[in-house]
């Protein structure tokens, strides 16, 4: 494992998640262009297992040098502070939609509806997170060619 390897093991799974959520949120809102198979709706779940799979295998089995270079307090504290902003924008995007639904005319479509927003958007918030935290591990990437 290698902070490049990292970098684009997270940001594949950060690109693929943000896709699928912008999709799901352009259909809810009838502005979707294109059309995609619902089986494809594996693929952003399948990347994050595998991608988590293998970072946590190399994690365990590999250079024990190597994980504590990549897995220092600096990836670490960058990990908790994404984590926690993910976690606060999460919880105010949910506030604002549930503040938007309409109760009055409340039906199982309309509640399928909005869990199908709700899971997009934390699809999308922590897909841009996970870029982030990537960019953090391509700068590391860049630095440590330098040096």
């Amino acid at each position: 494992m290698s902070y490049f390897r990292r970098f684009l093991i997270v940001s594949v799974c950060g690109v693929v998640q943000i896709f699928f959520a912008s999709y799901v949120l352009l259909g809810l809102l009838n502005l979707n262009f294109f059309e995609l198979p619902s089986d494809s709706f594996l693929l952003p779940g399948i990347l994050i297992i595998l991608g988590s799979s293998y970072l946590t295998i190399s994690y365990y089995l590999g250079d024990k040098k190597l994980n504590n270079m990549l897995y220092d307090e600096y990836s670490a504290l960058r990990y908790y502070k994404l984590g926690a902003i993910g976690y606060a924008i999460n919880g105010f995007g949910v506030f604002l939609i549930f503040s938007m639904q309409d109760w009055s005319n409340w039906d199982l479509v309309s509640a399928n509806r909005m869990i199908y927003q709700i899971a997009a958007f934390a699809w999308m918030v922590f897909g841009f997170l996970m870029l982030i935290f990537s960019w953090g591990d391509y700068q590391e990437y860049h630095a440590e060619r330098s040096s």
